[in-house]
């Protein structure tokens, strides 16, 4: 159930908007890059400043545990998805390191662009592939990735 949105209309998704308002408040441009705790491990961000990748030099992801809402602060980043959730049973032999499972290859995958103030949000067993290059773009990405413990909503 991926959702595309923006920060001006989070309110409409009550169980995110609150989470979403609440890393917004904290001074994003200070934060160094990788892990920042808002809420011991239950909701922490992963704040990255990097220039996006050529789809061959990229690795699809998928969480068990965790929501991932991925928030561009500005820049332009695509990332790559599959409409259709992973089966649980068929990932039990999966290496998940971190609560993340790698892939290069994903079946039925399509593509969604973001730009300053968009986000995507990703649910346990969802793949996506995030830091693709927009073909034509080559400007970096600054952004963060919320990471929400599924189980607290």
């Amino acid at each position: 159930m991926m959702i595309i949105s923006t920060i001006d209309s989070s309110s409409i998704d009550p169980l995110l908007h609150p989470i979403i308002n609440r890393v917004l408040a904290e001074d994003l441009s200070a934060l160094p890059d990788g892990i920042s705790a808002i809420d011991g491990e239950d909701i922490f961000v992963n704040r990255v400043r990097a220039k996006a990748r050529n789809i061959a030099d990229s690795m699809a992801e998928l969480h068990r545990e965790y929501i991932d809402i991925h928030l561009t602060l500005s820049g332009t980043e695509t990332i790559g998805f599959a409409v259709d959730p992973e089966d649980l049973g068929s990932l039990g032999l999966l290496p998940f390191k971190n609560d993340c499972v790698l892939q290069t290859n994903v079946p039925n995958e399509q593509f969604v662009t973001l730009e300053k103030g968009q986000y995507c949000v990703f649910y346990p067993l969802e793949w996506h592939r995030p830091m693709i290059r927009k073909e034509g773009i080559d400007d970096g990405v600054n952004k963060v990735v919320i990471k929400v413990r599924a189980s607290i909503l």
